[in-house]
């Protein structure tokens, strides 16, 4: 379910596309001066109509499951509000991510953590707390001992309950330099997806951001440790960091073997051939590079939905093979009906 008093107002005949809408960032770059109105654009309301909130008791009948799947309804708002990543603890409790200042909000710090608690044991979570708040652009959680690291670019943090009320009292920060030295951040790149390894490890994507990661809580000479293009791993005992693995953008995960699996906006599922630091301990060696798309149809695969195309999209679509903004003509000039922003994998 939307927080819809999150999302910018659309306002009647003139006016910009909305620049977040969703899961997905939209930046529409126009032509001529951005100070000047008269150089927008014109939408109007029938191009870019308001569409009425469902109310949660009716919001699974909107869906349509294939065959042999169902859904229920664990948690709507106002106990949640826009999620983006979540994690149960040993108790069964729920954390979850709450990126309320995507996409252009990140100096209000906005987003939270949110504390769930199924109280009747039947899969409904009807008890909310706000275990923290004031964070920019949380991404990622995993709980440890009572309490959870929490990605938070350009760190991960260690936030935990001492008192038991529900809320963290205890708050630090144990790794830092997450996309350091990017100019501006990219708010579809940042880490994202910890998972727990075969190795008793905590696993998680840089994205495309990187960084040169540095532990806090260790040695201030050691050199920090370069993300380019990798994934990264630590151990939360004693918080041991390395770079591993990575590439993709958004989504990590494991099969029962241990292979990992990733995935970016078009590409929904990519894996590794083998690990990265056998290439890395011998770089006048070139090998082919460890990560393969492996979906049978390819990257930007067709996607055969069965709801409406988003306004928003196919008149930005209309806009850019136009020519009156800029931006990437994606698909031949379609505005959906392929893989767009893919941002999730699990095996």
């Amino acid at each position: 379910m939307r927080d819809r008093s999150q999302e910018p107002e659309i306002k009647s005949h003139k006016t910009r596309i909305p620049t977040a809408i969703g899961f997905l960032c939209v930046l529409c770059v126009l032509r001529g001066s951005i100070s000047s109105r008269a150089a927008e654009p014109e939408v109007s309301d029938k191009e870019m109509p308001r569409f009425t909130a469902v109310e949660p008791k009716d919001a699974l009948s909107t869906m349509r499951v294939r065959p042999g799947f169902h859904m229920e309804l664990a948690a709507h708002e106002p106990n949640v509000l826009s999620p983006v990543a979540m994690a149960f603890d040993e108790n069964n409790r729920l954390y979850v991510v709450e990126m309320i200042d995507y996409s252009e909000r990140r100096d209000e710090k906005l987003g939270r953590i949110r504390l769930l608690e199924d109280l009747g044991g039947d899969g409904v979570y009807e008890k909310s707390t706000v275990f923290a708040k004031d964070l920019p652009w949380p991404t990622a959680i995993f709980p440890w001992k009572g309490g959870v690291f929490v990605g938070c670019t350009p760190d991960i943090l260690y936030l935990k309950d001492a008192d038991g009320d529900g809320v963290a009292d205890e708050k630090r920060v144990v790794f830092t330099g997450f996309a350091a030295g990017v100019p501006r951040l990219n708010v579809q790149a940042l880490l994202n997806s910890f998972n727990w390894g075969l190795d008793n490890r905590i696993h998680g994507a840089a994205s495309f951001n990187g960084g040169r990661v540095t532990p806090i809580d260790r040695d201030k000479q050691q050199a920090p440790i370069e993300l380019r293009g990798k994934g990264f791993a630590f151990d939360p005992r004693s918080l041991d960091f390395v770079a591993e693995n990575g590439g993709g953008q958004h989504g990590l995960s494991f099969d029962d073997w241990g292979r990992m699996f990733v995935g970016s906006n078009s590409h929904h599922i990519q894996a590794f051939a083998y690990e990265g630091r056998y290439a890395d301990r011998n770089p006048a060696f070139a090998m082919p590079a460890p990560l393969l798309d492996i979906a049978v149809d390819g990257p930007a695969a067709e996607v055969y939905r069965v709801s409406p195309e988003e306004p928003w999209r196919v008149i930005r679509t209309r806009w850019r093979v136009s020519g009156i903004s800029s931006g990437p003509i994606e698909g031949g000039g379609r505005s959906a009906g392929y893989f767009t922003g893919a941002t999730g994998v699990t095996l």
